[in-house]
């Protein structure tokens, strides 16, 4: 088996960013340096075949994604949203305005917002700091895992 492509397989497969530990031990592979390099490997050989995807290094960890400058020509093909369009234009809010306080999103989006929110927590995407009567909303790594660092941010 050949461990390089076995982690290229989970990176294309897992919709998540996956971490140096759980590539290693679905690779098979003895050590945490040696998959770090194996990782690299496959970074390189992305960049220098100028392919549509890429791998990325996140705080949480690695993952294969469509580039960028590809994303607006095919995020129609991807499966449907995990949230309705409401809850993303919530959440698309908090991701450009973070840290944001929690009166300022309803003041914003009306008292629908609390629905919104509670699914945005529920789902781990959120999270909150008490501050004085309200709370200070921001985004989590899971948030950043699943849609990129660059959602809600202009173009």
């Amino acid at each position: 088996m050949e461990k390089e492509k076995v982690i290229e397989a989970a990176l294309f497969m897992s919709p998540k960013a996956l971490t140096i530990d759980e590539l290693k031990h679905v690779a098979l592979v003895e050590s945490r340096l040696e998959t770090k390099a194996l990782i690299e490997e496959l970074m390189h050989f992305y960049n220098n075949r100028k392919s549509a995807l890429e791998i990325v290094s996140l705080p949480i960890g690695y993952q294969m994604r469509v580039k960028n400058k590809y994303e607006d020509f095919v995020s129609h093909l991807a499966t449907d949203s995990l949230f309705s369009k409401g809850v993303m234009k919530t959440l698309a809010m908090i991701a450009y305005k973070q840290p944001i306080e929690q009166s300022t999103v309803v003041r914003y989006r009306n008292n629908k917002a609390y629905d919104h929110l509670r699914v945005l927590f529920e789902n781990g995407f959120l999270k909150k700091e008490p501050k004085g009567r309200t709370y200070i909303l921001t985004t989590t790594t899971k948030f950043i895992e699943y849609f990129g660092k660059d959602f809600g941010k202009k173009k």
